[in-house]
């Protein structure tokens, strides 16, 4: 598509034209919904412009220091994730079973394995039975794995040894380019894998790590997941290390997220996506690309009316260095019915972000957003009736707690940071 014929392109040229107008605020917001609302796959969207509006800076914003809590008013332990909840972040190593009876063995070269079956992953998949193991010797599998709704329900594919057995992303991907695809599979079990790209080629060279759609359902536990990017690294949206369900293709998917090492994607490390989608994200690193000014990263995102629990997850480095944009450590949008608590977020442009929440469906609490670049936790417009509490936010570059809905748009309760753009919403432990 020529630049001249991308109606995105002119959007946001115009949203450009008009910023003066608008104001840089609400220039930035429009911004941030274009950028999600691009159902481009393979399209390098305005993120990467050079004439977009910077962000708002710190001068622009209204900093009000917060006032303390009372004595007896609430006890600080209480506030925020404490370290022994997050013990439990990441890969897990555990003894697999040592018999191989009934189980379909996969050896890429036959030397790990003497007694294999399969030297496929998906050859393995195409001949089990429901409820059936495939274990996976150590080794590289250049291969697309797809487990269709017909007869595989309750399938179990794990590595033999911890992430030994890769899934490599092959040279030329079939759509919907992911490497692992639970496609109507109910009660699919994926474990201790890793995972990984890069795509091989420029924009929309591969999509995700691993895709649940079509009804399908997953557990995803135990798995590095990794380079779900272009080569080289582009702007385009595409490069999600898990997507449950997408609302431009309308499919829906249900999965458990646990204990894995989600890192080095190009849009998201999990995205939970269209009414009908519903995902437990827990218990799992989540890491950005750190500071780029190719595209603005969410590391959870769940939108678009999906359900999503997400709780004790360490998510940290999506940062946009471009203008106009913000990447986000958790970002709930378009109406989810969401609740992230319990969660480490720091060294992001915003840690939690609820953006176009305006049904009261989100509740964000007992998070630590800490040491972001921007804001620790921002409700953007429109969003209202949600509840925000017991959180602490702090060490933040701009702000600890931000909300552009006006005073009492959404319920904040006994939020724990040092700085505000409107009073009330936060209040700290001691004197500065």
């Amino acid at each position: 598509m020529s630049k001249q014929k991308n109606p995105w392109k002119k959007a946001l040229a115009r949203i450009v034209w008009l910023a003066p107008t608008l104001g840089v605020a609400t220039a930035a917001v429009l911004l941030i919904l274009f950028s999600i609302a691009d159902p481009s796959q393979g399209q390098t969207i305005s993120d990467t412009q050079s004439d977009s509006p910077r962000r708002d800076g710190a001068s622009q914003q209204t900093v009000l220091q917060t006032a303390l809590f009372a004595l007896g008013e609430v006890g600080l332990s209480t506030l925020g994730v404490s370290a022994t909840e997050l013990l439990g972040v990441g890969p897990q190593l555990s003894l697999q079973s040592s018999g191989d009876d009934g189980m379909l063995i996969v050896d890429d070269d036959g030397l790990d394995c003497p007694n294999f079956q399969y030297m496929t992953i998906q050859a393995a998949v195409n001949d089990a039975m429901p409820g059936d193991k495939i274990k996976v010797c150590p080794g590289t599998y250049m291969e697309q794995v797809t487990i269709p709704a017909t007869g595989k329900d309750g399938l179990t594919l794990f590595a033999e040894a911890a992430f030994q057995a890769v899934i490599k992303a092959p040279i030329v991907m079939s759509d919907v380019k992911a490497i692992v695809r639970v496609n109507g599979a109910q009660n699919v079990t994926i474990r201790h894998f890793t995972i990984t790209g890069p795509g091989v080629g420029g924009c929309d060279s591969i999509r995700y790590g691993v895709r649940v759609d079509n009804g399908g359902s997953a557990l995803i536990t135990d798995n590095h997941i990794t380079e779900i990017h272009d080569t080289p690294f582009s702007g385009c949206q595409n490069g999600h290390g898990v997507n449950v369900g997408r609302n431009v293709d309308d499919t829906t998917g249900t999965a458990t997220i646990v204990h894995n090492l989600i890192d080095k994607y190009q849009k998201g490390g999990v995205f939970v996506d269209n009414a009908g989608s519903s995902a437990e994200v827990a218990y799992n690193e989540v890491v950005g690309a750190g500071p780029t000014p190719i595209i603005a990263q969410n590391g959870i995102a769940v939108g678009r009316g999906a359900q999503g629990d997400i709780h004790h997850n360490k998510v940290s480095q999506n940062v946009y260095t471009g203008g106009g944009f913000v990447a986000t450590g958790i970002l709930p949008f378009r109406n989810p019915v969401a609740r992230v608590h319990h969660n480490d977020v720091f060294l992001n442009d915003v840690g939690i972000a609820p953006f176009i929440v305006a049904a009261g469906t989100a509740e964000v609490s007992y998070n630590n957003s800490r040491n972001n670049l921007r804001d620790g936790i921002h409700a953007y417009f429109p969003a209202s009736g949600n509840l925000i509490a017991y959180n602490k936010a702090f060490q933040n570059g701009m702000l600890d707690c931000v909300d552009d809905n006006g005073s009492g748009a959404n319920n904040w309760v006994k939020d724990l940071g040092r700085t505000e753009n409107l009073p009330g919403l936060c209040k700290q432990a001691g004197p500065q």
